[in-house]
């Protein structure tokens, strides 16, 4: 069972104000870390570390210069006195980089699956659109939350298809201003007739979301013909009704995160999973199928660009499904037609058009035709093994089975380095400490306030970390004396600005010891807690700095 002041420091790093022990190795050591070694050292289990660190700083080096430190050995008695999840904390204080999932999954293996459960970790359940259905009723409607990069229309088209509701008895819009009433007027007429009703994109209609929630409170079996189905699509959103989000049925398709797992999502979703699109080119298949995977690579790399920030793209573009598939679409179209393959009408059509109507910076749109360039050439169709990546360890298969393209594809990489994409290993650190700060943001967030470590209530909490801030609060700055010292004359320009900044510091220490005896007074009943006072005694559960913007009433 995980100790939960180590949980917390897993999840925070520990807060400090103040750290007067000097950092031991300055020149590759940061002193943020060297202050989060020293507050887990206060820890029992690694209560010497600190002093370690002090006199053989240079045991440790190796583990920081690493480009794998989750592999390596712990100097000295740490690699068998720790549990994993305590290599982890050490690991946090070093290589914050290194602490997101993949990494921790292929560092400790069983040990992080299993943990101190003996359970594994549970894998993400495949999308299962008949399940949901089977889940649902002709009054529960069905809500697909979406996520950028993915689109749930095509599955639920070919959904419909396939239970008899296609062409009339499927209808679709996509909602936005001035669609209410039209879809108010579909959703009467398909629960007489039983069909099916899908309204798209319901956060772009934020006046309409109380007419609609009030439509599906009011559906009832009586009135409700049972074949019927409403589907609804939205990003999240703090208009959408709570009550048809707690009553429908939510499903979610999470884009695939990887080279490998995008290429995988591609070939088993629609239309290539189409066996007669897949072999739909005749004595031409060969040319159609090794274009064909090429392209998908050039869409799962685009993907990927994103996590690299503005290293990847200067503005981050919603690339998604459609766009691939109509590529694919025209890709076919093209073969067939034309005698030699019009590859520059391919490079048009799918980079300027399709993926490129979305990029609205020119050097991007650059970027994308350049990336174009090497997976749609006459290259990809002549050179037998043709290499999709610089390191060769991605190529076109030389195979025209369905079967094993899939298992090609099995057997890529699960990772990829960064020259795939172009680029130096150095833009994993950056993409790397953004997957870490959102893995821990994000269990943050699911955090409930819980018990002190010593098992005191929450409100004996608050008091006990209040009164320690306060204490350790530095006094205000005299004014009186600095303006004496430090007078602010047409000479001495930067007496001035130290004048002002320390008339602020003296207002951000008034808001702190303030709100801090407000959030005292909270707990013995004297005043009534706000929603900027309970935002900071949840920061202050949860061991982290309260969010900026807070407002708190002027001492009196």
């Amino acid at each position: 069972m995980l100790e939960k002041n180590e949980f917390k420091f897993f999840l925070t790093g520990g807060v400090g104000l103040e750290n007067t022990i000097p950092n031991p190795a300055p020149s590759w050591l940061l002193d943020k870390s060297w202050d989060e070694i020293c507050r887990l050292a206060d820890f029992k289990v690694f209560k010497r570390l600190k002093e370690e660190f002090i006199s053989h700083s240079d045991n440790w080096k190796h583990i920081y210069d690493s480009k794998e430190p989750q592999n390596l050995m712990f100097p000295g008695k740490w690699e068998d006195s720790l549990t994993e999840f305590q290599r982890l904390l050490v690991l946090r204080c070093l290589r914050a980089d290194k602490i997101h999932l993949q990494n921790i999954d292929r560092a400790h293996g069983d040990e992080v699956r299993r943990g101190q459960s003996g359970k594994g970790i549970c894998p993400s359940p495949p999308f299962d659109l008949p399940q949901s259905y089977n889940d649902s009723s002709s009054t529960i409607p069905l809500l697909f939350v979406l996520s950028p990069g993915a689109d749930p229309m095509a599955a639920l088209l070919k959904f419909a298809e396939d239970n008899g509701f296609g062409g009339d008895k499927f209808g679709a819009i996509s909602l936005g201003q001035g669609q209410g009433p039209v879809a108010e007027t579909m959703i009467k007429n398909a629960r007489r007739d039983g069909t099916w009703v899908a309204l798209q994109n319901c956060h772009l209609a934020v006046s309409w979301m109380p007419q609609l929630e009030k439509i599906c409170n009011e559906m009832t079996p009586d009135s409700t013909h049972e074949n019927f189905r409403l589907w609804l699509t939205s990003y999240p959103s703090p208009k959408f009704p709570v009550s048809v989000l707690q009553n429908g049925v939510k499903m979610t398709n999470e884009p695939p995160t990887g080279l490998k797992q995008n290429l995988l999502q591609s070939f088993l979703s629609t239309p290539i999973s189409d066996q007669a699109f897949f072999n739909g080119c005749g004595d031409k298949n060969e040319i159609f199928q090794r274009l064909m995977f090429s392209l998908c690579f050039f869409h799962a790399l685009i993907q990927e660009r994103k996590q690299f920030g503005p290293i990847g793209w200067n503005i981050p573009y919603g690339f998604n499904e459609s766009d691939l598939r109509i590529s694919l679409q025209q890709l076919q179209m093209f073969v067939n037609e034309y005698q030699e393959v019009p590859f520059e009408a391919i490079t048009y059509m799918t980079g300027e058009c399709n993926y490129g109507g979305r990029v609205t910076d020119d050097w991007d749109r650059r970027c994308l035709l350049t990336l174009l360039a090497d997976f749609c050439n006459s290259s990809i169709i002549e050179e037998e093994g043709y290499s999709l990546s610089p390191d060769g360890k991605y190529t076109v298969p030389e195979t025209d089975s369905y079967e094993e393209i899939l298992e090609f594809i099995g057997n890529l990489p699960s990772s990829q380095h960064p020259g795939v994409f172009g680029m130096h290993e150095n833009v994993d650190i950056t993409r790397e400490l953004q997957e870490s700060r959102r893995l821990l943001d994000s269990i943050l967030l699911t955090e409930g306030t819980g018990t002190s470590k010593d098992g005191g209530t929450t409100d004996h909490q608050l008091t006990d970390v209040a009164t320690d801030i306060l204490a350790k609060l530095p006094p205000n700055f005299d004014m009186e004396e600095a303006s004496i010292k430090y007078p602010v004359n047409y000479n001495e320009s930067m007496n001035t600005v130290l004048v002002q900044e320390m008339e602020r510091f003296n207002k951000l220490l008034h808001t702190i010891r303030y709100s801090l005896q407000q959030l005292q007074a909270v707990v013995k009943g004297l005043v009534v807690m706000s929603s900027d006072l309970e935002a900071l005694a949840g920061s202050l559960l949860i061991d982290v700095c309260p969010p900026c913007g807070l407002q708190f009433p002027t001492h009196p």
